[in-house]
């Protein structure tokens, strides 16, 4: 049955019947860390999970960019440990992928809710796919973007290289290691850095896209668990059988290899998944197609 948007109102949560789910910032403790997220929009509720699990940085990217979700979903947009404002841990064995899944599951919990809507982009969607594996009753819908379910060993590399910029970012790179960086002020760059290549048309993104990004609060122990110990071992493609939720999966069309063949690859093993190539986009579709983007989804998600 295809929802309306009368029917997605109807359903909307009143702030007074739970006040975890009220409109603003808020602190919870979770699994004894304390965890921040921001509550907005209306309608049944959404957990925006961010990539940051892998590459540390806070949800500004996020809070920024999805407002139009905000007219018929409850969005929460979750900083999960060690990230952004929530609390730190002291070590990067805190930040495992098994971990995260545990804590959404906990997170659930805490705020009572007993079905929700979850995204997750790039290093958020690992993680939202494992979610979905092993507690995908609790799930509505499931929207993954740009993300894959195994290591691709060298695709990056094999790629970059033939992007423009490649250049330009190679030599950033060099500089940012002789720069006298803190570890957060490192990752920032190179991660800013390495964005740039990974943009269909960055200039056209630049400007706004760096003024978040230079705001962005960084963390490095989560990036160091995710690129050295849960990446390199990662396989979830045998599991991805076993998620039943509606399934929908978005990648640009101008992506990294990894992202456009895992694209295919979880569809091919999801049952009755949804999968969508945008065109004239790369690792950031809802920036570069956002009228693609949010018109597909919302169709999704009003299913």
């Amino acid at each position: 049955m295809i929802a309306n948007e009368e029917n997605c109102r109807d359903n909307k949560i009143p702030a007074s019947s739970n006040q975890l789910l009220s409109q603003g910032e808020h602190y919870i403790d979770v699994d004894g860390v304390k965890l921040w997220y921001l509550v907005r929009g209306e309608g049944p509720v959404l957990i925006l999970y961010p990539s940051s699990a892998g590459w540390g940085g806070d949800c500004s990217v996020y809070i920024d960019y999805f407002k139009p979700w905000e007219e018929y979903r409850t969005v929460i947009y979750l900083e999960p440990r060690g990230l952004g404002k929530s609390e730190r841990l002291n070590s990067a064995s805190d930040y495992s992928m098994v971990k995260y899944v545990e804590e959404l599951e906990h997170f659930r919990a805490k705020l009572g809710l007993e079905k929700f809507d979850l995204y997750g982009h790039c290093f958020a969607g690992m993680i939202s796919l494992q979610y979905a594996i092993k507690y995908g009753q609790n799930l509505n819908h499931l929207i993954v973007m740009s993300t894959w379910p195994k290591l691709y060993p060298g695709y990056w590399e094999k790629w970059s290289v033939t992007r423009k910029g490649d250049d330009k970012m190679m030599k950033r790179f060099a500089e940012i290691a002789n720069e006298n960086l803190n570890g957060e002020e490192k990752l920032r760059e190179n991660f800013k850095n390495m964005y740039a290549v990974m943009f269909y048309d960055y200039d056209k993104h630049k400007e706004s896209f760096e003024k978040i990004m230079d705001s962005t609060v960084y963390s490095v122990l989560p990036n160091i668990q995710f690129g050295t110990v849960d990446h390199p071992n990662y396989n979830i493609v045998d599991s991805l059988k076993n998620i039943t939720a509606k399934t929908f999966i978005i990648y640009g069309d101008d992506d990294v290899p990894m992202a456009i063949e895992g694209s295919k690859l979880i569809h091919e093993k999801i049952k009755n998944s949804k999968l969508l190539g945008i065109k004239k986009s790369s690792h950031w579709s809802f920036i570069e197609q956002p009228k693609i983007f949010f018109r597909e989804t919302k169709n999704f998600l009003n299913q």
